[in-house]
């Protein structure tokens, strides 16, 4: 019959396999959203602190397998001090939510982008084809200015184009699907912290469990 500490030891290191895998995807997200913003903005050095703290995570949870594997005490008590490093650090990043914030950096963002689109025709066109919007406030900023609509402005099926461009413009668009990826971010901070909890907990049980094995060797 496998020992209590057994189950805690395998308990941790399948849930350091999750741990990973989350922090992988977290750092996947990351890179992702890094090109979204101007190099050197607020904004753009905040998505490395989210490498960052993807970073620690993947580190926590080879460390945290390893230190459970092994019944190290010693390996055990540098993840549970990574774990809280990120706890602080979401509580961190929780204190310092701002949507308006963002939405003014998105403005800020498009805007460079419209601008760009008015001096070298195509800036916009991945953007117009992904939000499947166009112009900045609609199709009329290409009008008004006697502008051809590009075709990233259309509705694409089958090598057919739509006969009507977007009626959506990207500030409107982006600022949408920006604001809900901030909010689903913020959710992923409050749902990390409940995790590495568990975590932490699991990993002080077995560090317990570790102590009183080590004890009875003692004896």
């Amino acid at each position: 019959m496998p020992t209590v500490r057994v189950c805690l030891q395998w308990t941790a290191v399948v849930f350091n396999t999750i741990t990973l895998s989350i922090g992988i995807l977290a750092a996947l997200a990351g890179v992702y959203e890094l090109d979204r913003y101007d190099e050197g903005s607020a904004e753009h050095l905040q998505k490395f602190v989210q490498l960052g703290m993807a970073g620690t995570l993947i580190l926590a949870a080879l460390i945290g397998c390893l230190g459970a594997f092994l019944g190290s005490i010693k390996v055990l008590v540098m993840h549970l001090t990574l774990l809280g490093i990120l706890i602080v650090s979401h509580i961190w990043k929780l204190a310092h939510y701002n949507e308006t914030k963002q939405l003014d950096a998105t403005e800020v963002y498009v805007m460079s982008l419209w601008m760009e689109e008015l001096v070298h025709q195509g800036a916009m066109q991945q953007l117009q084809r992904e939000f499947e919007c166009c112009g900045s406030k609609g199709f009329g900023d290409y009008t008004s200015l006697n502008i051809k609509v590009p075709s990233s402005c259309f509705h694409t099926r089958d090598g057919l184009h739509a006969l009507h461009p977007y009626a959506e413009g990207c500030m409107a668009a982006v600022k949408r699907s920006f604001l809900e990826i901030y909010r689903y971010e913020m959710w992923a901070h409050c749902g990390l912290i409940g995790y590495e909890l568990v975590g932490i907990i699991l990993g002080i049980t077995l560090c317990c469990q570790l102590t009183n094995k080590t004890r009875r060797y003692a004896y």
